[in-house]
């Protein structure tokens, strides 16, 4: 009997505790903003969901201390199936379905997310790059969210984070900004939906770089399955409203080769008070990083993004089958690359039932050449979509999240600037090709200086070790900061990423201890490349980036 009753017990409790699994909590909508500023990039970042919009004005500002804005606002999208149902979490211009805070361990739906809502900068010079002999410690670094699951670098071999022994928060770029949200805090009232019972762990950054690199920012998002069920077809994307400058001549396309939906001028003048003049920019959203917990998805988007990525366009305020986002099928429909309602887009014209020709990109043609299907050309007879304020979604999918799992995308938004409104299409693609190619450096972690507490013993007076080169991304010159255990000659090599050597040369060590060594770049390609020193037994190797 008292089995048969622990048995009833458990039946009884489980449709109640697995519903609680997706419940919702009674977080306030989040207030916090703050500031991505590197190399040539001012944005406003928010830790709702959306990006660069939080009322009058919208902040994308390339330059950073211009007038003009090349976004109004960029909203991160999440749809997929819990059984057959479908769910999303996301959001347009409001309310926003991302609550700051991650979801607590146990699995509840968060209560109050107001202590979350903030942001945590870091600087790879003052925070991360750590001098040896260095005790103060910054209160960024000492205050890093390791509570809330920020991630950091283990320097010292310990586990947990001690800042005081070397553990430095991990960061990417040379200013970043981190923060963390979840889908579960309160209702989803603008897609009507229930949640995904997701985490996500969000950082904007940049590089305070010269050329194509300082006119791009990245944001990193890392999404976990903190539900109890699989997550299935996940479909991630961004709804962006694009402004460059003048909002109202603007055209938009798709490079499949690069996972890149664009955004040029029609003319070669953005005229206005508020555009950007002659020769009008172009602006892309490259999708630079898409992996998964077991592999699922590509690790080279240059070889195949066409295999997951999708864009589209729509007109504002729209109806019908093409038009704004209604609820949650809406906005997993554009992501996957079909109309609202579920139908394929096709080829040709508007992509409305022109041909049957199925067709997930937005106008994938050339509008340098006029190729079709572009807007300069839209049925191969060279007819041409009228310039306007032009928004549309970009999406990435599809995939499978089981709990506990999760996946990483990374998204740039790149800007260029050619002789004319079309040159700057052709720029663009330029500077998208080289984050595809230099995307190993620009992905990974940035590296601490190694910190050591011990007291040497006679033979071993000074530790070996190397620090991150810098600049970088570097140009002409590149440095390197040194410790050497025993003077002598040190060899120095530096290869491009296939291994194929194009520097090498030997540094005499006339004393040991810390040293900096400066190497002249200036015969390499622009691209990412690897510095390795080798002194007597011990070896370090470093990435770096070259830029002209």
């Amino acid at each position: 009997m008292r089995w048969a009753l622990i048995i009833i017990s458990l039946l009884l409790a489980w449709p109640s505790n697995a519903q609680d699994l997706y419940s919702t909590g009674t977080c306030e909508q989040p207030q916090a903003d703050t500031y991505l500023e590197a190399g040539n990039v001012r944005a406003r970042i928010l830790n709702n969901g959306s990006l660069f919009w939080k009322g009058s004005p919208n902040v994308y500002q390339i330059p950073a201390n211009g007038s003009a804005q090349s976004i109004f606002v960029a909203n991160l999208l999440i749809g997929g199936f819990i059984d057959d149902e479908i769910r999303a979490s996301g959001s347009t211009y409001g309310p926003y379905e991302f609550w700051p805070g991650p979801i607590p361990e146990d699995g509840s739906a968060p209560e109050d997310c107001a202590s979350s809502d903030r942001f945590w900068h870091s600087d790879f010079n003052d925070h991360v790059r750590q001098r040896p002999e260095q005790s103060a410690i910054p209160d960024e670094v000492a205050e890093w969210p390791v509570h809330l699951n920020a991630p950091f670098i283990e320097a010292n071999g310990i586990p947990g984070y001690q800042p005081e022994q070397g553990d430095v928060p991990e960061m990417r770029g040379d200013r970043q900004v981190w923060w963390v949200m979840n889908d579960r805090g309160n209702e989803h009232t603008r897609l009507d939906s229930a949640p995904l019972g997701i985490e996500i762990q969000a950082s904007a950054y940049g590089f305070d770089s010269p050329g194509d690199l300082g006119n791009t920012s990245f944001y990193r998002y890392h999404i976990i399955n903190r539900g109890s069920e699989v997550i299935r077809d996940v479909a991630v994307g961004k709804q962006i409203d694009f402004e460059l400058g003048n909002f109202d001549d603007d055209r938009m396309g798709t490079d499949t080769t690069l996972a890149m939906f664009y955004v040029y001028n029609a003319d070669n003048d953005d005229e206005g008070d508020t555009g950007y003049g002659s020769p009008a920019p172009a602006l892309g959203f490259v999708v630079l990083e898409a992996s998964h917990a077991n592999g699922s998805l590509p690790t080279d988007l240059g070889a195949s993004p066409e295999r997951h990525l999708t864009s589209t366009a729509f007109p504002y305020g729209g109806g019908g089958y093409r038009g704004d986002i209604g609820d949650a099928k809406d906005a997993y429909n554009y992501l996957i690359g079909n109309w609202k309602d579920g139908s394929p887009r096709t080829e040709g014209g508007n992509g409305s039932r022109r041909s049957n020709t199925p067709m997930p990109y937005w106008m994938p043609g050339d509008p340098v050449s006029g190729s079709y299907w572009s807007e300069l050309n839209v049925d191969g007879q060279g007819d041409q979509v009228q310039p306007s304020d032009r928004k549309g979604i970009a999406g990435f999918g599809t995939f499978d999240l089981e709990p506990g799992e999760w996946a990483t995308f990374t998204f740039a938004y790149v800007w260029a600037r050619g002789t004319d409104h079309l040159d700057s299409i052709v720029e663009l693609r330029d500077a998208a090709r080289f984050l595809h190619e230099t995307k190993a450096v620009l992905l990974a972690p940035r590296t601490p200086t190694p910190r050591f507490e011990h007291t040497p013993s006679p033979d071993d007076q000074h530790p070996f070790w190397v620090d991150e080169p810098y600049p970088n991304p570097a140009s002409d010159e590149l440095t390197l900061r040194t410790s050497f255990d025993k003077s002598g000659p040190v060899n120095i090599r530096i290869s491009d990423m296939l291994g194929r050597m194009h520097i090498e040369q030997t540094y005499q060590a006339s004393t040991t201890g810390e040293q900096s060594i400066t190497l002249d770049t200036s015969s390499l390609t622009p691209g990412s490349y690897t510095v390795t020193v080798e002194s007597w037994s011990h070896r370090d190797t470093h990435s770096f980036v070259v830029l002209r």
